[in-house]
């Protein structure tokens, strides 16, 4: 058995339009991918690929999953040999092992820290907004920097209490445990000289920036002192130690909130901080993320390749500042991804810079003034030496260490020619360097490298499991209260006049009200659901995409292919069409009621069957009066959808 660390560790590197287009050609269209299935024959691509959602989906034959069921289908290989593909495709050391109490231990762990997390996250929001403290100091910060309402809510922003233990004795109190408060950096403990454990928060007097993983999980904080005496030489900002959960050189603040749209613009714009990243969301542009103020790390990069090819790193115009950066997008071309450097007027940074433009006129300034890497580099180096000969020759074997890393040979080769019209040196000497620069690296030349396609098999088109127990009706009812389930759970709706959320109205019609789903496979669904919201996960979209149960991925993947834009309720009122998410409790109401209904119908046919064969009278009054109740049942459902339709 593959340990789980190692199992996460595949599914994150695995970029899916990266794993499918060793077998297929693909072509980029708007977010996504096209190409001609392999699983069926066709002449015209019906074949879609989701970089954002990790999903493929053909809709020819109807053929869908993710990066581990693709190489399991088109290789015939098993879960766990598809795995092992992929580790090996990604460089990744394959550990097995069984399932031990220590493995256990360290998912409960994980666990624990991730509760702990989101606790912490609560309380600062809270303190934030409704304690004197937080709306004087912290929320008076915010908003002197420019920061909306909405930027404050959708990045959870926060405020630490300035005493010395305040957090962490109300966590205590709430029945939190100290060895994980400690653990997960938020707490700090030590002993007096009379051997006395006493606490201190990290953060205290500090606002609060949580940040997220790329399943919107708050893995750490980051924290910024404010409204505090200067002599106490404390640092501006700090943030959470490493954890079992929060691993700084892996994390990207802000890729929650970015991923989809450096999918959908792919390109990834690269920033400093945090509020650099708050700024230029809050200007319309969103497909942004940050170091936080770290050196950029091969993970890091490995990241964001999973949604882009294509990098833009903002400068403020400080010198020092960019060619202190020259080594991380070293590492960024050595990747094999395109890099292009913005420099902002001088004064400016991203956060200030975005404050005073429009969505519109920040993103004609990237348009119009950002410049590939090389060239940027070659002009400013050439610029800056010109009057020093020997200078001149240092920056001039400095750009060729930049080009050499490229491992596309048509990429360098047109970089070769560029710097050789430049600098004015001739392409032969550049490209002798670059090739002594490989050599000492003991590298391949890229153009060398052949990827050998496997063989596609012969289709192999099943009917679903899921469909084999059910009529097609009551089948397509239930995928429909899925589908509500994961898209709407936590929004909030109004039912009969009283507001709740979705995942609640479901609970109680469908738990309480003794209607459970019928299909094991959707059954299974709802559970995993509700135990993965008690637990305050949220990261199931992943766990559902990647389970072990193909049927499970099959329904995850239906779902997410299916156009969700339009509600079936919709009305046109002059040139308006409203939303699903718009006509979401009507929508919740038709969609749980037709259930409800076929539910009963199916009953009542049930029972009049019944009534035919039996003899005995008894029996016969019991069967009656179930019939009678149902039928009332029925009548009032009905009436209740046609209110609604």
């Amino acid at each position: 058995m593959i340990h789980p660390d190692t199992i996460e560790q595949i599914i994150d590197r695995a970029r899916i339009e990266e794993v499918i287009s060793d077998f297929i050609s693909l072509k980029k269209s708007g977010a996504n991918y096209k190409g001609c299935c392999p699983f069926h024959n066709e002449k015209t691509p019906s074949f879609m690929v989701s970089p954002a959602k990790g999903i493929f989906k053909c809709f020819g034959c109807a053929k869908g999953g993710n990066a581990v069921s693709f190489v399991m289908e088109h290789e015939r290989l098993s879960y766990v040999d598809a795995l092992k593909y992929l580790a090996k495709k990604y460089n990744i050391d394959v550990v097995e092992t069984q399932v031990s109490d220590e493995n256990k231990q360290k998912k409960d762990v994980r666990e624990s820290l991730q509760i702990v997390n989101n606790f912490a996250n609560t309380y600062f929001k809270q303190k934030l907004h409704e304690s004197n403290e937080g709306r004087a100091i912290g929320l008076s910060y915010f908003k002197e920097r420019g920061f909306t309402d909405e930027t404050i809510a959708k990045f959870e922003l926060g405020y630490s209490p300035d005493g010395k233990d305040i957090f962490t004795q109300e966590a205590l109190k709430q029945g939190y445990k100290q060895e994980f408060l400690e653990r997960t950096g938020l707490t700090v403990s030590g002993e007096t000289n009379s051997g006395q454990t006493y606490f201190v928060d990290r953060f205290r007097g500090r606002v609060m920036f949580p940040i997220h993983n790329l399943s919107g999980n708050i893995i750490g904080f980051g924290g910024r002192i404010v409204g505090s005496d200067p002599e106490k030489k404390l640092a501006k900002y700090l943030n959470s130690p490493e954890s079992e959960i929060y691993n700084k050189s892996k994390t990207l603040y802000g890729i929650y909130f970015a991923r989809t749209e450096i999918t959908k613009k792919d390109e990834c714009i690269l920033v400093e901080g945090y509020t650099d990243v708050m700024s230029m969301h809050q200007s319309g542009i969103t497909n942004v993320v940050a170091s936080s103020g770290t050196s950029l790390t091969l993970e890091q990069i490995q990241l964001i390749k999973r949604f882009t090819n294509n990098i833009l790193v903002i400068y403020d115009g400080d010198s020092a500042g960019i060619k202190a950066s020259f080594r991380g997008i070293n590492m960024i071309l050595e990747e094999g991804l395109n890099v292009k450097v913005l420099l902002l007027p001088d004064g400016n940074d991203p956060d200030s810079f975005a404050k005073k433009h429009t969505a519109q006129e920040l993103q004609t300034y990237i348009v119009e003034n950002k410049t590939d890497f090389v060239t940027f580099k070659t002009r400013l180096f050439a610029e800056e030496s010109k009057n020093d000969p020997i200078e001149r020759a240092k920056l001039i074997n400095d750009i060729v260490h930049s080009i050499a890393v490229i491992p596309d040979s048509i990429t360098q080769s047109v970089y070769v020619s560029e710097c050789s019209k430049t600098l004015q040196i001739s392409e032969s000497i550049l490209f002798e360097q670059i090739h002594k620069i490989k050599n000492a690296k003991g590298g391949k030349d890229s153009a060398l490298y052949i990827k050998q396609s496997a063989p596609v098999p012969k289709p192999v088109i099943q009917k679903s499991q899921v469909h084999a127990t059910m009529s097609n009706e009551l089948y397509y009812n239930e995928f429909d209260i899925i589908r509500l389930l994961l898209e709407y759970g936590e929004y909030d709706v109004f039912i009969h006049s009283v507001e709740t959320k979705v995942k609640y109205y479901m609970y109680q019609e469908i738990v309480e009200g003794e209607m459970l789903l019928q299909n094991p496979v959707f059954s299974k669904i709802f559970d995993t659901y509700y135990t993965y919201m008690q637990q305050g996960s949220t990261d199931l979209y992943k766990h559902l995409l990647y389970h072990p149960d193909e049927e499970i991925t099959k329904i995850v993947v239906e779902i997410n292919s299916k156009d969700k834009k339009l509600s079936p309720l919709w009305k046109r009122k002059e040139s308006m069409v409203e939303t699903e998410d718009k006509k979401l409790s009507e929508l919740l109401i038709d969609t749980i009621g037709a259930y409800k209904k076929r539910r009963l119908d199916e009953e009542a046919k049930h029972l009049n069957e019944l009534l035919k064969e039996e003899k005995d009278i008894t029996r016969i009054i019991e069967i009656s009066g179930r019939l009678t109740i149902v039928k009332k049942l029925i009548t009032s459902i009905s009436k209740e959808l046609h209110h609604v339709s």
